[in-house]
């Protein structure tokens, strides 16, 4: 009878699980898997929804080949006013055909974390909870480390502390906030040279942004192994160069940031 009895409790607990993954999953509502997965540059808006409860996000993305292209920081300085008078301004100033908002400041607009932007270092590398990755180019390719991981070398190009960590190994990071609703930047990463920079236009969790992503198919064409999150909310701001004949693609921050992360061909 105790067999039987502990039989139906696992079932039921298999099945539950199963359940909330389903409901966990998000579908694509504009196929990512449409995309020019062959080119080494292109800008894509796509739209995910989570069938159970018909909850839908929508981002801007810029896909960019690690071969072709690496990660530039733009710093915008300390004063009371930005280095560039705008987003688009500062991109095209450093040669950049595409980026986002950046990392973590104070109120001041003192970087949170290490920082190298054009060669220079700016602060150093900080222990808190939040800044749980790095996230830099370098001669070798582009790379997200674990702070724990990093190890500071010579030669780096670009680099910002940032976090938390969204995904790891293809999985959802665990512990991740279920409250706080907000725009959020992120960049993300197969791991085999396709890298994704992308900001929200709808409101989501950090928790439901690593469900979405490790969900197939949902925001990127292929299987996202990392992802890490940057500083977003009023920051996130977005920029893709669609050449002279056309505007360009823009979502401006709602406040003024610290710095920017540029894509530039190597």
């Amino acid at each position: 009878m105790q067999i039987q009895m502990l039989s139906r409790m696992l079932l039921c607990a298999l099945l539950s699980t199963a359940a909330l993954g389903i409901a966990d999953d998000w579908r694509p509502v504009t196929g990512a898997a449409a995309d020019r997965s062959d080119a080494d540059l292109y800008h894509a808006e796509h739209t995910a929804e989570r069938p159970s409860d018909g909850r839908s996000v929508t981002a801007r993305l810029v896909f960019f080949a690690s071969p072709a292209y690496r990660l530039e920081v733009v710093d915008l300085g300390d004063g009371a006013e930005p280095a560039y008078p705008s987003l688009e301004a500062a991109f095209r100033a450093n040669g950049c055909v595409a980026g986002v908002n950046g990392s973590f400041f104070h109120p001041d607009w003192r970087p949170l974390g290490l920082v190298i932007a054009g060669g220079r270092r700016i602060n150093r590398l900080e222990t808190s909870k939040l800044l749980s990755g790095v996230l830099y180019s370098d001669a070798a390719g582009t790379h997200i480390e674990r702070r724990s991981r990093f190890r500071d070398h010579d030669g780096i190009k670009a680099l910002l502390q940032t976090g938390p960590y969204l995904v790891e190994h293809g999985r959802a990071v665990r512990g991740l906030s279920r409250a706080n609703p907000r725009r959020r930047t992120f960049i993300a990463t197969d791991w085999r040279g396709h890298w994704a920079l992308g900001a929200t236009t709808t409101q989501l969790t950090l928790a439901e942004l690593a469900e979405v992503l490790t969900s197939p198919g949902a925001l990127t064409p292929w299987r996202v192994d990392r992802a890490i999150n940057l500083d977003g909310g009023s920051s996130t701001g977005f920029f893709f160069d669609r050449g002279p004949q056309a505007a360009p693609v823009q979502m401006q921050p709602r406040k003024r940031v610290r710095n920017l992360l540029g894509v530039v061909r190597r």
